[in-house]
């Protein structure tokens, strides 16, 4: 599993192993010994590779002006050198791209369709993710809008929104992006497959979902945010979504509720002492 630490990466592995399979974690933050863009991949006893690995983030960290140079570096190097240890291996795998790939206004969606294109030449399987979530994130930098705004709620009943919500995204839960990476790559897919509910929601929707769920208040921003209307390549045969937008953001409030209520008694519990 390349890019085992990951926030889809985390819920894969835990995915997989709960399928009876045995996973082979690699990342980066797990030691400098697997970078991906320099470390030599032991692949003799590995029947399959799921390649999510890559210099990712929330739209607040995609799209920044300083962050477009050092995502194309570091993605290029990754790319180059995993590739090439895959050709030579033929082991099969995925490669997980993004709805991004379409569009090709940021390094990031240029460096997945270039992903995209080097795994059909040497016949590997390959993903569109659309805009997951259900996995715990941190707030920082890289975190991905639903996750900020449930932990807004969950900490101050408040959702204060970058934007007006106005625009549009299609959510899938993690569990389902794990069935359908899965699925995909066991059947050897060819072709390009979009993973996601094939839903529009609004991001507003999303917010006043989350604020329902927590009693929260929602706070919209002022500036339009925009919407990216990708084509879709593919569904997944036999695959479809299973966990709707409020069930999956009902069970990640309870994940997040839960991690705020031990933090909140450690501190208290050492402010004692």
């Amino acid at each position: 599993m390349l890019g085992s630490e990951g926030f889809v990466g985390r819920s894969l592995c835990e995915y997989l192993v709960r399928q009876d399979e045995e996973v082979t974690k690699f990342d980066i933050k797990r030691s400098e010994a697997e970078d991906g863009r320099t470390a030599l991949l032991d692949l003799s006893a590995v029947d399959r590779v799921y390649f999510l690995a890559w210099e990712v983030g929330g739209a607040k960290y995609l799209y920044k002006h300083e962050n477009q140079v050092p995502q194309l570096t570091w993605n290029n190097r990754l790319m180059l050198n995993i590739f090439s240890q895959l050709e030579q291996s033929g082991v099969p795998f995925l490669f997980v791209s993004s709805q991004l790939a379409e569009e090709c206004d940021s390094v990031y969606g240029v460096t997945k369709r270039l992903g995209e294109v080097w795994t059909g030449l040497l016949g590997g399987v390959r993903v569109r993710l659309w805009n997951v979530f259900g996995g715990v994130e941190d707030i920082t930098e890289k975190s991905h809008v639903i996750a900020d705004f449930v932990w807004q709620a969950v900490k101050s009943k408040e959702i204060r929104m970058l934007t007006t919500g106005a625009e549009l995204r299609q959510f899938v839960y993690i569990e389902d992006v794990c069935r359908a990476f899965h699925k995909a790559l066991t059947e050897r897919l060819t072709g390009i497959y979009d993973v996601t509910t094939f839903e529009w929601r609004s991001v507003l929707e999303v917010a006043n979902t989350i604020a329902d769920i927590t009693g929260s208040k929602v706070i919209p921003g002022t500036r339009a945010g925009s919407t990216p209307i990708t084509p879709i390549k593919g569904k997944i045969p036999g695959w479809h979504a299973e966990v709707d937008l409020r069930d999956g953001l009902q069970r990640l409030v309870a994940k997040i509720e839960e991690l705020h209520s031990r933090s909140t008694e450690a501190a208290r519990d050492e402010a004692v002492r």
